[in-house]
């Protein structure tokens, strides 16, 4: 028995379109019914130059993502260096020195390496440039992003030993990592800057000796010995420490967390832990665990006059200075980084740390000595800079009855009135808007 086939409108329309898939959710329509007006091989053309454009474009898009035009260098800095932002990739910016050419010194290039946006690295760089001028060291810098891309970072590192660079200068943990990982014991020297504590991450033994090989390393973080005699002048009887990190911070965690738990537990402290896992859900999280943490320092300290917070520098805690201070009654909150001490209300009582500039500052002076000859970077211990940077919120402070020693105001380097407004800076007196 012969079955009749039928075709439908339907299926004739179906056969006489072309889909072109855009993105995931649409497409474009071609009819091909009227065959005989429009030439096919000028359609496929068009599908071809569609795709080519969507390819293109998200071509782009990776690429400003890698792109390095946030980095900007201040107007007085730019009197002396001459910016470029390539054109051809995004991720690449030039610096050159625009001085006199009678300096003795020859012009030394280096390249510096940054992992991502951030405003640490517009202040290391600005740093940097004005320590090389002051040094009289000419230069052609070289700053490149890597994205936190391992495949791009050694693929800039075999670029930098092709151009036979002077010296690598890194911003940020991610880019020490990146030297650590696949530079270490070549041929250019390396410093870096505004990264993590090198010793608990494994990447120098200890603070009393070099690395013996061509890395010469800064850290952004104060011994916890130190910051622990500050914690015991402020609070005499301290008894309880509300912890406060990112858990799935890893360098926070290695470098902060884990050896700040073994310090405080040798010493006797009761640490509670306040421990979120993101900067998108720390907020809530802050909201509801203070408050437990909170009642449980009241069991052996009842009126919390033995107590602190201590604020570590994971940005999903310290950008939540205000839930923090909002939740924590009568409790100073303390932070490992002075930039979490500001104007106002939003603010920490109290910070012992390393501002980043004056981090900055010393990697740049460990680069001068390199480029000088002076020193070889493997001689170089880890540069921290001593006494920490104390940062002080005098309106905190009073808000909360929290007497602050003299000492501390003697040596402070940032200062904020008991109005919340800053009055001292880097040391220097800073005079108050009228």
């Amino acid at each position: 028995m012969m079955h009749k086939t039928t075709t439908s409108k339907d299926d004739l329309k179906n056969r006489n379109t072309i889909r072109i898939p855009i993105v995931s959710k649409f497409t474009i329509k071609i009819n091909l019914s009227a065959g005989k007006e429009i030439n096919k091989l000028f359609l496929l053309i068009i599908s071809l130059g569609i795709l080519l454009f969507i390819f293109q474009t998200s071509l782009i898009a990776a690429t400003a993502k890698d792109s390095i035009s946030w980095l900007k260098v201040p107007q007085e800095i730019q009197k002396n260096w001459k910016v470029t932002y390539s054109t051809e990739d995004l991720s690449v910016m030039t610096i050159k020195s625009t001085w006199s050419k009678d300096n003795s010194e020859t012009s030394k290039k280096i390249y510096s390496i940054v992992p991502k946006k951030s405003s640490s690295y517009k202040m290391a760089t600005a740093k940097l440039l004005e320590v090389l001028h002051i040094e009289g060291i000419p230069a052609e810098i070289t700053i490149i992003n890597f994205a936190k891309k391992d495949e791009r970072g050694i693929s800039i590192l075999k670029q930098a030993e092709a151009e036979k660079v002077d010296l690598i200068f890194t911003m940020g943990s991610e880019s020490a990592e990146l030297v650590h990982k696949y530079y270490k014991g070549k041929k250019i020297p390396v410093v870096t800057c505004t990264n993590k504590d090198p010793v608990p991450l494994g990447q120098m033994k200890n603070y009393t000796e070099g690395s013996h090989n061509n890395i010469a390393t800064t850290s952004l973080n104060v011994p916890l010995d130190i910051q622990l005699s500050y914690l015991f002048e402020l609070v005499p009887e301290l008894e309880n420490i509300g912890l406060m990190y990112n858990k799935n911070h890893k360098q926070v965690m290695a470098t902060e967390v884990i050896p700040a738990k073994r310090e405080f537990t040798k010493r006797n402290l009761n640490v509670i832990d306040v421990a979120v896992e993101s900067r998108d859900t720390s907020k809530e999280k802050l909201k509801i665990i203070i408050p437990q943490v909170i009642n449980q320092m009241r069991k052996n300290d009842p009126q919390l006059k033995k107590s602190v917070f201590w604020i570590t520098s994971s940005t999903a805690i310290f950008s939540q200075i205000k839930t923090i201070n909002m939740y924590s009654d009568i409790v100073p909150v303390v932070s490992s980084i002075p930039n979490a001490v500001k104007k106002g209300d939003d603010s920490a009582v109290l910070a012992i740390g390393i501002d980043r500039r004056n981090n900055a500052h010393l990697a740049s002076i460990y680069a001068v000595k390199i480029l000088r000859g002076e020193v070889k970077p493997g001689d170089l211990i880890v540069g921290i800079v001593t006494p920490p940077d104390v940062a002080i919120n005098f309106r905190i402070a009073k808000k909360i009855g929290l007497k602050i020693p003299f000492r501390f105001f003697e040596s402070a380097a940032f200062i904020y009135d008991y109005e919340g407004e800053m009055v001292r800076s880097f040391g220097e007196t800073v005079e108050k808007k009228k």
